[in-house]
């Protein structure tokens, strides 16, 4: 979607972009908002917040208001769609999370009041809704998002990250009722993304992926083979809309990998990485790959772990960047590194 975006200045010498209608010319409404995103800058760096009850009337005597707002505080806070892909990963600092709480307070009392919200501040309300880990409110804000422009891509595709990924929990805690619920929520928000778009079409390849990961935790042979045919034809489709789409090359590697295909996972896994030279997940996942061979084929074990080795000296080396990785993981990786260096040696 395109978006018009309006400069508003904060009276300190910077500006805040947004979609910002100021009612024809309105410089006082334009003034009240830049007002309000400087005090919200200032009570941030302080470890401090602004309530509700200072925000809501500025919320209904400015138009555009809303907007410049909740942009300001994603982007301050670097939230953005990634987040939705590795959900936990990274904690909002307890006064940020209380102020995105006042922000959204303010929002429900101005709409209880008569004004609507946009759909392009609905949708960035869910982020910040999903940074401090309310996920519920997040879907609900992407939910108002895509009721307000059904034809707003991100907003479905935001929902089909979220259910996604929250399946993915689902299943770790092996609730698998409550992960096929989600699952089937995010592939109908998936199927209303751009279709031309290689990156939304590879998240439908993920979700048909982790489909067939539960269908084999609850032995359905039938359903995994179906889900994990269906994930490689969207995988394979991605990459052709988009062949230097890394995520789909891997996804792609994902499957081959689960139905036990050592070398076209290693095949795909590379691929991604010679597009991608930094991409964590594609190194780590081709570790295993390499480690998958280093057993199916023992005349060759040695040769194996070493690029076993290197591939996950790289992988090591990337994760603390990447917000997908937790501390915990990162301390399990580095043991299995240390024994894969005792298994070279």
């Amino acid at each position: 979607m395109n978006e018009d975006k309006t400069s508003v200045n904060t009276g300190g010498g910077a500006a805040v972009e947004g979609n910002v209608d100021t009612g024809g010319g309105d410089f006082v409404g334009r003034d009240k908002i830049g007002t309000l995103i400087q005090n919200l800058q200032v009570n941030i760096v302080n470890g401090t917040y602004v309530e509700s009850p200072e925000i809501t009337p500025i919320f209904l005597v400015a138009p555009g208001a809303q907007e410049a707002v909740v942009k300001w505080l994603a982007d301050q806070q670097g939230v953005d769609k990634r987040l939705l892909g590795s959900l936990g990963a990274r904690t909002a600092p307890e006064h940020v999370s209380r102020q995105i709480e006042e922000v959204e307070a303010a929002q429900r009392e101005a709409a209880a009041r008569g004004v609507p919200i946009a759909p392009q501040a609905a949708y960035r309300l869910g982020m910040l809704a999903a940074y401090r880990r309310d996920y519920q409110v997040a879907l609900d804000y992407f939910q108002q998002a895509t009721q307000a422009d059904p034809e707003y891509y991100d907003a479905f595709e935001a929902i089909a990250w979220l259910q996604q990924s929250r399946a993915m929990d689902d299943r770790n805690r092996r609730d698998y009722d409550a992960a096929i619920n989600k699952l089937g929520t995010a592939r109908r928000a998936a199927k209303q993304t751009d279709p031309l778009d290689a990156g939304a079409m590879a998240l439908r390849g993920f979700i048909a992926k982790t489909l067939a990961q539960v269908c084999e935790d609850k032995g359905d042979l039938a359903g995994r083979e179906e889900y994990y045919a269906e994930a490689a034809r969207l995988f394979e489709q991605a990459a052709k809309l988009n062949p230097a789409d890394a995520g789909a090359h891997n996804g792609l590697g994902n499957v081959q990998y689960a139905l036990g295909n050592w070398d076209a996972a290693i095949q795909a896994y590379s691929r991604a990485i010679e597009l991608a030279p930094s991409y964590t997940a594609a190194y780590h996942d081709l570790c295993l790959a390499y480690e998958a061979k280093m057993n199916a084929d023992p005349e060759h074990a040695s040769e194996w772990c070493r690029k076993a080795l290197a591939a996950w000296q790289k992988a090591y080396h990337l994760a603390p960047q990447d917000p997908g990785f937790s501390a915990d993981y990162l301390l399990k990786m580095g043991q299995h590194l240390h024994w894969l260096e005792q298994q070279c040696g």
